[in-house]
C-alpha cells in the first residue's frame, strides 16, 4: 500500500532507481540516499543515518582501501578537493563506476553512482600502482609540476619524475598528458 506522505513517496521513488543517489547539505551532512547507493558502495547501516558527515563516509572508504594505497591525509584531501567533480573510477573488486556530482543552491551536493562494468575485463585491467606512483599521478592530474609536487610531498623533483615515468610505463604512455589520460580511462583518476 502506497503512502500519501510526500517524504515516503520521495523515498519510494529514490529506491526505485537503479543508480545510487546520495545528497549532502551545505555543511556536508548526509540528508538522503537510496538502496542502490548502499548496494553499489557497500556502506554499512550505521553510517547511513541523516546527519552523518561526508568525511565519515570518506574515512570508511579509505579504511577499506576503496581509494587505493597512499597516505590517508592525502586521499581525504583529494576527495574533498574533487567533491563537486564528476569522474569514473574502479572499485577494489574491479567494478567500474561513474560518479556524477551536482552542487545544489544550498551549497550541498548530490552524487549519482552508476555501475558501468562488473569486475575487470582483459584489456580494461588497470595496472597496479604503488602508493607513491598514485600520489604523483593524482597531483599531476591536478596540474601540478614535478617541482610543485616535490615541494608538497617533501621529496625531490627527480623522485616525482621517476614515479610518474613508472606510471607511464605501466600504462603504456610516453608523455605526462598521455599517462594522465590513460589513467583516467582505466578508472585510476577522476575524469
Amino acid at each position: 500500500m502506497m503512502s500519501d506522505d510526500p517524504s515516503s513517496l520521495l523515498q519510494e521513488t529514490l529506491d526505485a532507481l537503479e543508480d545510487g543517489v546520495i545528497r549532502f547539505d551545505g555543511e556536508l551532512r548526509l540528508l538522503a540516499w537510496n538502496r542502490s547507493l548502499v548496494r553499489i558502495m557497500g556502506f554499512p547501516p550505521d553510517l547511513m543515518r541523516t546527519g552523518t558527515p561526508f568525511l565519515a563516509l570518506v574515512e570508511f572508504n579509505v579504511a577499506r582501501g576503496e581509494h587505493g594505497p597512499g597516505e590517508r591525509r592525502l586521499i581525504v584531501s583529494q576527495r574533498l578537493a574533487s567533491l563537486a567533480d564528476s569522474y569514473a573510477r574502479r572499485r577494489p573488486d574491479g567494478t567500474l563506476i561513474r560518479v556524477r556530482s551536482t552542487v545544489m543552491a544550498d551549497g550541498g551536493i548530490v552524487k549519482v553512482f552508476t555501475k558501468v562494468a562488473e569486475g575487470r575485463g582483459g584489456d580494461e585491467m588497470a595496472p597496479a600502482l604503488s602508493g607513491r606512483e598514485r600520489e604523483v599521478l593524482l597531483w599531476a592530474a591536478q596540474g601540478k609540476t614535478a617541482w610543485e609536487t616535490a615541494a608538497i610531498r617533501g621529496i625531490s623533483p627527480k623522485t616525482v619524475e621517476f614515479h610518474l615515468g613508472n606510471c607511464g610505463r605501466k600504462l603504456g604512455a610516453t608523455s605526462k598528458a598521455q599517462t594522465i589520460l590513460a589513467a583516467a580511462r582505466k578508472g585510476l583518476l577522476p575524469l
